[in-house]
């Protein structure tokens, strides 16, 4: 038993000691790992302030958010919710793992604070600071991406998710070009007329 809790306890630390890394609040590392904040400000705020502001506590900032920030979202939801449920993490050890994997895949400084990952975190998964689910990951029917979305809302099926829009954009947006990796230029530029269409008669049609 005491050997169980003593693993249990150095684990907690450890993933407390990634989250302070990402600058989190006392009070998210303290939701995440189950420490106690007087443990925690003893360990690892000493020196170390614990950030300032307002505690996020709903994703409304998402549904409000710019394109970039809602893709950027999407893109952490999607790692974190596979680490979950095809590799089985632990949300806390999902949230960290995921955050990083995200933050690695920025070209420039991430969108998404890890105070907002902790956010999307807990209402996928209604843990921590949300009783129950208050978003979800759904499949987009045009671009096949995953994308978040309000529990329940298929607004996107049929005009596109956040992806699609984010393409739609790219070649007329030079602050999307700059945030993103490069595309292949297009064969054409979408204001070009497209190329004639061979009917059977043999004749061009447009």
């Amino acid at each position: 038993m005491g050997a169980v809790y003593a693993e249990t306890h150095i684990r907690a630390l450890q993933l407390a000691k990634s989250c302070v890394e990402f600058g989190a609040r006392i009070k998210t590392v303290s939701r995440i790992t189950g420490l106690n904040r007087p443990l925690l400000r003893e360990l690892f705020y000493r020196d170390v302030p614990s950030a300032s502001g307002r505690w996020p506590e709903s994703c409304d900032w998402y549904h409000m958010g710019s394109t970039i920030e809602r893709a950027e979202a999407s893109v952490f939801a999607a790692i974190c919710t596979t680490l979950l449920t095809e590799h089985h993490y632990r949300p806390g050890d999902a949230l960290v793992a995921g955050y990083r994997m995200y933050a690695e895949r920025c070209v420039e400084v991430p969108r998404i604070s890890f105070e907002r990952a902790f956010n999307l975190v807990s209402e996928l998964q209604g843990i921590w600071n949300c009783s129950s689910p208050q978003l979800a990951m759904r499949a987009c029917g045009i671009c096949h991406s995953r994308y978040l979305v309000a529990l329940g809302d298929c607004s996107a099926d049929q005009s596109g998710c956040v992806f699609c829009k984010l393409l739609k954009r790219y070649w007329r947006d030079t602050r999307i070009q700059a945030h993103f990796l490069p595309l292949p230029a297009p064969a054409a530029p979408p204001s070009w007329p497209s190329a004639p269409v061979q009917c059977e008669s043999g004749t061009d049609r447009r």
